[in-house]
């Protein structure tokens, strides 16, 4: 054969070939190897794009489930989004071999392999690292040792438990693999500890401990004096825990104070605070007075040593101690309490519910002292109005009307406090006027109260202790009543108080009422008013505060038909009653 045939026949080869290759790269093109999946979707034989498309498709509904790990028998969820995590779809069908290439070995790679190729995971390190330790705080836990509590006074045995503690390195690997979520939780890297002591400890302080605690009554002795305590007393504040093959013991002595305050009263001399009294017309430090309780520190263990003793054994001793007074007398002597700071008085007309519920808000705010930035509250201080605690109905001012109620009255207590405290140059906290003008007060500063939303408060900012002191003289009839309040401390401002003209004029209304139990009532003008309160030093006026009162007009109401109207058959005429005062809107407040 010639070389001419042999060219001949080599160049048909080169074309065959050369066909051949044309083909494949026909066929392959930018096509994914045939076997190729990614998280169980196959992409073989697409191109870039479609892989993309059928990933993204095949992917989306998990991309944002929460991924589930497992530790022990505990299954926990971290959110894709707070562990920084998200899928980059280009990078992955790259990385599964998508993309146009010449290369022979592609060729055949794309016609003959593929395999599972993992998902490409973009990680914002700073959030998968906080989501990481997140977990780990969630997971660790120390190994707990048996402990025997008792409820319903019972010995009860609490098996110990083994610890856990996170590989946070390894289960930062964990959580990134587990991206997206299958739905099926993934083991966490957790290494084990073990209690120290086992249950062999624990059935030992059952027997010789637990059960014999809640034998009987134990009795504790101060002297020739003493109480019993019973298990169901004891029982919430006992625990007994297992460590080192042994158990120990203990009382929660916080949670028995409660039973020991009650039960202890006949074997302890309790301390007295220090106080004020007014001796004189000047007030003098009352000394505080030690006492001698029961030596807390002595009792848990007086307790813990004969819990465990048969009956007649159970008897235990346990000492006094000395307890000082909160309030020291020198801690009294350095509250600076020497003069009156502010004082006012208000008088009132004779009735008796008056003499009851005014008398009785007076002694109950008499004496309250106020150390360095404690704030009076009436409220506190005098308590509910109710029968129980010392009041009767009364006067007050209900929507505009005039009603009776409990406590009627203790408004004029409130108001006089208000004043002494304005005088005193005492911080207003809060104070609310009445809402119809009462002539009996000072127009614009005065006080209503109402239990438990209106209250009478202010702020002891003087820099000193504060006592409040209170003279009440009932009233007789042709007589009137007064009370008087002195604030007593260090005196820090020169007080004056000015108001404006009366502005805003309302005229009250006239209304004829027929309702049953009607009372009678004046009609009362409203109006606005401004107050000032002027505070000086050395005779130099240094700031100026600010009241404004706004008083509703009270109507005229006159019991009956309005003239020239027929009244309704059988109905009978409401007896007459004296007037009271109250709120505006649902609040109702003694006048």
């Amino acid at each position: 054969m010639g070389r001419k045939q042999l060219a001949v026949i080599a160049a048909a080869g080169f074309g065959v070939l050369v066909v051949a290759y044309g083909a494949a790269f026909a066929l392959t093109g930018d096509k994914v190897p045939g076997d190729t999946t990614v998280l169980g979707i196959s992409l073989g034989g697409l191109s870039e794009q479609e892989a993309k498309a059928k990933l993204q498709a095949g992917i989306k509904d998990r991309l944002n489930l929460p991924i589930k790990v497992k530790a022990g028998k505990t299954t926990y969820e971290v959110t894709p989004a707070d562990a920084g995590l998200s899928l980059d779809v280009d990078a992955t069908v790259e990385a599964a071999g998508a993309g146009r290439s010449l290369n022979p070995a592609r060729m055949w790679q794309v016609m003959t392999g593929g395999d599972a190729v993992e998902p490409v995971v973009v990680k914002d390190e700073g959030k998968l690292k906080a989501a990481v330790d997140k977990l780990a705080g969630r997971v660790n836990r120390p190994a707990t040792e048996g402990t025997i509590t008792f409820p319903d006074a019972k010995a009860v045995q609490h098996a110990p438990a083994d610890g856990l503690q996170l590989d946070k390195t390894k289960a930062t690997d964990t959580v990134v693999s587990a991206y997206p979520s299958d739905g099926n939780p993934k083991d966490l890297p957790v290494s084990v500890t073990k209690p120290k002591a086992g249950t062999e400890a624990i059935g030992k302080a059952m027997k010789e401990y637990a059960e014999p605690a809640m034998s009987g009554p134990i009795r504790l002795t101060v002297g020739d004096k003493g109480v019993n305590l019973t298990p169901a007393e004891l029982a919430p504040a006992l625990k007994l825990v297992a460590k080192d093959g042994k158990f120990t013991p203990s009382l929660d002595i916080k949670k028995l104070e409660p039973l020991f305050a009650k039960r202890f009263k006949g074997l302890e001399t309790p301390p007295k605070d220090a106080g004020i009294q007014i001796v004189g017309g000047r007030p003098q430090v009352v000394p505080a007075v030690d006492g001698q309780v029961v030596a807390r520190d002595k009792v848990a263990p007086a307790i813990l040593s004969v819990l465990p003793k048969p009956e007649g054994e159970r008897k235990v001793a346990v000492g006094l101690a000395k307890s000082k007074a909160d309030l020291t007398t020198e801690a009294a002597q350095a509250l600076g309490i020497k003069e009156v700071m502010g004082q006012f008085t208000t008088r009132f007309p004779h009735a008796e519910y008056r003499n009851v519920n005014i008398g009785t808000a007076a002694r109950r705010i008499n004496g309250t002292l106020l150390k360095p930035n404690e704030t009076f509250s009436l409220n506190k201080i005098v308590g509910e109005r109710t029968k129980a605690n010392g009041f009767t109905e009364g006067n007050i001012i209900d929507g505009g009307k005039f009603k009776l109620d409990l406590g009627g009255g203790v408004s004029q207590s409130a108001t006089t406090t208000f004043n002494a405290a304005f005088f005193a140059g005492l911080k207003d906290v809060e104070h609310k006027p009445h809402s119809v003008y009462i002539n009996r007060y000072p127009a614009g500063r005065e006080a209503t109260v109402a239990w438990p939303s209106v209250d009478l408060k202010f702020l002891n900012d003087s820099g000193h202790g504060v006592y409040v002191q209170t003279l009440f003289t009932a009233s007789r009839p042709g007589t009137q009543g007064s009370i008087t309040v002195k604030i007593w401390g260090t005196k820090v401002w020169d007080i004056t108080a000015g108001q404006s003209a009366r502005y805003n004029f309302r005229a009250p209304g006239l209304v004829y009422s027929q309702e049953a139990g009607c009372r009678p009532q004046a009609p009362t003008g409203g109006f606005d008013i401004k107050v000032y309160r002027y505070f000086a030093k050395n005779g130099q006026r240094v700031k100026t505060e600010t009241f404004t009162t706004n008083y509703n007009a009270a109507d005229d109401i006159r019991c009956g038909p309005k003239p020239g109207t027929t009244p309704p058959p059988n109905t009978p005429d409401a007896p007459p009653s004296p007037g009271v005062a109250k709120p505006s809107g649902t609040t109702r407040a003694p006048s």
